[in-house]
């Protein structure tokens, strides 16, 4: 699975790029706070998935199916679901669109639960905006939050 390897080491670099980039600017607390634990809780993922890009091989397996148009579809869906969300935010509201958002992408993920999905989207969206706001001090626009 070299496509997958090669983007986690992408991955990995950039992330490894930005944390010594910030930290060569300042070690104060307030340039990293958010920088240094991201990095590496990234570094931690990525060292917990480059071991699933190595498959043993067996002679006896089948050949593993190409990617097919359902899943190309969901991709797609999901990506036009965050360009919609990404534009959206500051004419509906980061409260809302993170809502819509969330229902979105759990429904083209296959969660097709409305009682799931709605309060998961729900919490989810709550707690992004506390927690959000209490880190950033950056004035969201909100329409109900």
């Amino acid at each position: 699975m070299w496509g997958h390897l090669l983007l986690l080491a992408v991955i990995l670099s950039v992330v490894l790029f930005y944390v010594f980039d910030a930290r060569g600017v300042s070690l104060r607390t307030s340039n990293l706070l958010l920088v240094q634990p991201a990095a590496i809780i990234a570094l931690i993922l990525v060292a917990l998935v480059i071991p699933q890009c190595f498959h043993r091989v067996d002679a006896d397996a089948p050949e593993a199916k190409p990617t097919d148009f359902k899943e190309l579809g969901r991709v797609g869906a999901l990506a036009g679901a965050f360009g919609v969300f990404i534009f959206s935010v500051e004419r509906v509201g980061f409260d809302v669109s993170t809502f819509v958002f969330m229902v979105v992408a759990l429904f083209v993920c296959g969660e097709k639960r409305w009682y799931v999905y709605l309060p998961f989207s729900a919490i989810f969206t709550t707690g992004l905006i506390y927690g959000y706001g209490a880190l950033i001090p950056f004035p969201f626009p909100l329409a109900f939050l």
